[in-house]
């Protein structure tokens, strides 16, 4: 039996490029199948490999912005080989089952993949299979949620021998997942069944080990709040440290209520470099409207201390969520000269599947305006806030723009001394 798995192409500033959710899948499916994997953000998919390979089985995995790509793609296999049965998987279409059915794929794998991808190479019948949607008599069929898996170390590692891994600069990894939070403009707290769950220190640092053992000095930790579980982010930076790696630096994602000044320094000496916070918003009324659970002082304290340190912070700021407003996006660029974050990576609020924003207004504005932006916006609608007019919403953003294109200067040459 074998196996093609592909991630498709989409725009992407970012370093950190390995696509973690397919490799579990891989690791997972070795087992089972002779395994070809293409990463288009460093390989194209095209026909002619598609041939040679010549797969009984093709899994792709889609984000929002990806699904296009996705769709594509399965439409040129499928009119190469219609016998290849095309299993679909990934957030996106986690929430839009039918979306994918749609775009000729033969199942859609929702949620956490790895058992329920297994059970479909072992042929196991398709009723008998919790947590997929598929087509029976041209009739789509959703079949009960899975289970999440209820010991992370038992997931194997993702299965680098499959990438080519001189393209991957950054590794991510993941120590946990799932995330307590609702955030009106995320869909994780959906995805993970409103569960967290986590690796054992001791099962995750063989990951970063064998990461840097392959001489990858440069780590992602990607978890939706690495310092969720204080005592055991304490422990596993301990841990790194006690392992005395040298060169090895590492960013983290996090929150700003969920960080310390013990936390900070456990940070700094295991070999963190930067911080990545979801400030969103300088305004408590925007941070308050999509349920974000934290005060502005809060970030702000979490930014400062974190300079105090040593470490770089990065903050993610989105423009256009519910409440915006001119005194809401000038709290924001004032939060934002007062803290002076190493870097600040702007995007516009965007309607996810399954995120509370589905249910809101949609703007639409030339894709070139997009563009600018930080990430966001490909692939889904802009969420259009009712506070703002339509003119209102364009000449803000370009103003926000400006402020942190201006900003950003301004703190790289304060940094080049």
């Amino acid at each position: 039996m074998k196996l093609l798995l592909i991630h498709p192409y989409f725009p992407y500033r970012g370093k950190d490029l390995f696509p973690l959710g397919l490799g579990y899948i891989a690791s997972a499916a070795r087992k089972y199948a002779e395994i070809k994997v293409i990463d288009e953000i460093v390989h194209p998919f095209t026909i002619e490999g598609f041939r040679a390979f010549d797969p009984d089985f093709v899994g792709i995995t889609a984000t929002t912005p990806s699904f296009n790509r996705a769709g594509k793609i399965i439409s040129i296999i499928k009119k190469e080989k219609p016998s290849a049965k095309v299993i679909f998987g990934g957030v996106h279409v986690t929430f839009k089952p039918e979306k994918a059915l749609n775009a000729y794929a033969d199942i859609v794998v929702r949620g956490e993949g790895e058992e329920a991808f297994v059970e479909i190479l072992s042929y196991k019948t398709l009723e008998d299979i919790k947590g997929i949607s598929y087509r029976r008599n041209n009739e789509i069929v959703h079949n009960p949620d899975r289970n999440l898996i209820k010991d992370l170390d038992s997931v194997l590692m993702p299965a680098w021998e499959f990438f080519p891994m001189e393209e991957y600069k950054i590794m991510s990894l993941v120590s946990a997942r799932g995330c307590p939070y609702s955030c009106a403009y995320c869909s994780a707290s959906s995805f993970w069944q409103h569960r967290v769950r986590f690796r054992s220190p001791e099962n995750f640092m063989t990951e970063v080990r064998a990461l840097y053992n392959m001489g990858k000095k440069r780590l992602r930790f990607m978890d939706s709040t690495f310092t969720l579980d204080r005592k055991r982010a304490l422990e596993i930076c301990s841990m790194i440290e006690e392992e005395g790696f040298k060169n090895l630096k590492y960013s983290i994602e996090t929150r700003a209520d969920h960080l310390d000044q013990e936390l900070f320094e456990a940070l700094r000496n295991s070999g963190c470099d930067l911080v990545c916070l979801g400030v969103d918003s300088g305004s408590q009324q925007v941070l308050d409207a999509c349920n974000r659970k934290v005060d502005v002082e809060e970030v702000k304290m979490a930014i400062l201390m974190a300079k105090q340190y040593g470490l770089n912070v990065r903050a993610y700021v989105t423009y256009g969520f519910p409440g915006e407003s001119r005194e809401n996006v000038e709290a924001t660029v004032r939060l934002l000269r007062e803290t002076r974050p190493q870097q600040i990576l702007l995007s516009l609020a965007t309607i996810y599947p399954g995120t509370e924003l589905e249910g809101g207004k949609e703007i639409k504005v030339h894709p070139n305006w997009v563009e600018k932006f930080h990430g966001h916006g490909y692939g889904a609608e802009l969420y259009f806030p009712e506070t703002l007019e339509r003119k209102e919403y364009t000449k803000l953003g370009d103003y926000i723009y400006r402020e942190i294109k201006k900003l950003n200067k301004i703190i790289i040459k304060e940094r080049a001394g």
